[in-house]
């Protein structure tokens, strides 16, 4: 939320699809409680080029029209709060939308699978990685995330074309 808080964008990667709602559900009702939901995720994004410092974020309502034709109810859902889902399990349109709003600076957190770090040039200044286990369907269960998509993901962070800096943060169990 720091860099929230500083007017830069955060991916937020989980491991399966259905993490993505339920993680930028629970991040609204952080933002609620914390009485930030306003400052934080809808204010203008410091990237943006549209220049005005008003309270709102005037590129969000650009896309307004387009998320409302959306059939998927998460990503008008999530839009309303300033922030986005993306997985391989989205139509295409839903994705390349969400892709454009946070590119624009529409929204500001971007909830996502490991699949967007590859293949995507989407940076973010900040990038969370949550938990480290994923499900392997040959081996029937869970296995440690490879250390190349820690390395691609947090490759996200910062990158030079587009900031000066980045920030990545693991969060995973002790052991």
């Amino acid at each position: 939320s720091d860099s929230l808080r500083r007017g830069h964008q955060v991916m937020v990667f989980v491991h399966s699809r259905k993490g993505t709602g339920e993680t930028a559900r629970a991040l609204t009702e952080r933002a609620v409680l914390a009485g930030e939901l306003d400052r934080l995720l809808l204010q203008e994004n410091d990237t943006s080029s549209s220049g005005g410092t008003s309270g709102g974020n005037p590129v969000h309502g650009k896309y307004a029209d387009r998320v409302s034709k959306s059939r998927n109810r998460e990503v008008s859902e999530h839009f309303g709060n300033g922030m986005g889902i993306h997985h391989a399990g989205m139509l295409r349109n839903d994705r390349k939308l969400t892709e454009q709003m946070f590119a624009d600076g529409a929204i500001k957190v971007l909830c996502c699978t490991a699949t967007l770090a590859w293949g995507i040039n989407l940076p973010a200044r900040a990038v969370v990685v949550k938990g480290t286990e994923v499900y392997n369907p040959e081996k029937g269960g869970a296995v440690d995330l490879s250390i190349l998509d820690v390395m691609q993901i947090f490759g996200r962070a910062g990158r030079p074309q587009f900031d000066t800096r980045g920030e990545a943060t693991l969060i995973t169990t002790h052991d």
